[in-house]
């Protein structure tokens, strides 16, 4: 065989253009550029600390640099707005909730952004159920013996929340539609307020994440009553969920979940669906959960995107049924 000579001038141009190659290969996604984790509220809370957390685990699980940001204000409007408007590349992730692809769409009518249209789902992280609890020098040990007290007291009865048109308000709301006692809604600005004033008798109880709840049954001033979970959860083995309470209609859950812009391509979002279900599996990320008080919870972009409508429709229904209107 004859060796093949090229000219130098040729040889480098095919050395420049490998290279180039090379070059672009390991800058394709997701390494050309950080990804960005969107926290719509906060340093904090539970959506802060998810964020976070996706944040770090996404970059060592991708091999890829990636940063959490906070874009608090409006109840997630400002910090999904961001996300609604940023480039459709697969770079900027939102840490969306129960509330800006929950409640949202229905409460805020002018919201600016389509909680649906404007989204592409990229993968469930975890909910954190909503709890009863209540103060415990009321003497009440279960759902049914509040049912009687609050037959027995009618207009005695208040309860807390992280706010109106939150979960915790939802699930306060339907219990009191379905259970047919009267009680009196006390709106805070977050579940840790609305669970200090149920353990200083200020309200008689409150419907808050289980995250706020149970680092405080240590106390002794309040007691949890009932999940609004469909199953026991493993940090509270003893608590009925609200469906063995005679309750099945109320489950509420402060859900997380990851979306990017609308029109991202498929790949990227697959990719990140895919990490997301590694990370989820990590037996240190469970930890972290459990210490929210948070349940893993894996789902397919479609499975996501099919969750997130519902959830729209059924929190959308309740509060049009119930009247929930921000004051």
């Amino acid at each position: 065989m004859k060796a093949i000579h090229k000219p130098a001038g040729v040889l480098l141009a095919l050395a420049v253009s490998a290279f180039c190659a090379v070059g672009a290969a390991h800058a394709a996604y997701p390494h050309d550029k950080p990804i960005e984790v969107i926290s719509p509220y906060a340093a904090g809370g539970a959506n802060d600390f998810l964020t976070r957390m996706m944040a770090k685990e996404l970059a060592e699980e991708l091999k890829a640099n990636s940063v959490a940001e906070n874009k608090a204000g409006a109840n997630g409007i400002v910090g999904a707005s961001y996300v609604a408007k940023s480039a459709p590349d697969g770079y900027t992730l939102l840490m969306g909730n129960s509330a800006t692809h929950g409640t949202n769409p229905t409460l805020y009518p002018k919201t600016p952004y389509d909680a649906l249209k404007d989204f592409d789902p990229v993968a469930m992280v975890g909910a954190v159920p909503i709890v009863l609890v209540v103060n415990s020098a009321l003497g009440i040990n279960s759902v049914k013996e509040l049912l009687a007290y609050g037959k027995a007291n009618p207009g005695k009865l208040s309860f807390g929340s992280s706010g109106i048109g939150g979960t915790g308000h939802l699930a306060g709301e339907a219990f009191k539609a379905a259970s047919h006692i009267d009680m009196v809604h006390a709106p805070y600005k977050g579940d840790a307020p609305a669970v200090t004033d149920a353990m200083g008798g200020q309200v008689a109880m409150s419907f808050v994440g289980v995250a706020s709840a149970y680092p405080q049954l240590a106390s002794g001033k309040i007691k949890v009553l009932a999940v609004a979970h469909p199953e026991r959860l493993a940090s509270l083995p003893d608590v009925p969920t609200m469906a063995e309470a005679g309750f099945k209609d109320v489950v509420f859950s402060q859900w997380y979940a990851l979306v990017t812009r609308a029109g991202a391509p498929a790949d990227r979002i697959n990719m990140l669906n895919a990490a997301s279900k590694d990370i989820l599996a990590k037996d240190n990320v469970k930890k972290s959960l459990a210490k929210l008080g948070a349940v893993p919870i894996y789902m397919t972009a479609p499975e996501l995107k099919d969750f997130m409508t519902k959830e729209i429709s059924r929190f959308g229904k309740i509060i049009r049924d119930l009247g929930i209107k921000l004051n």
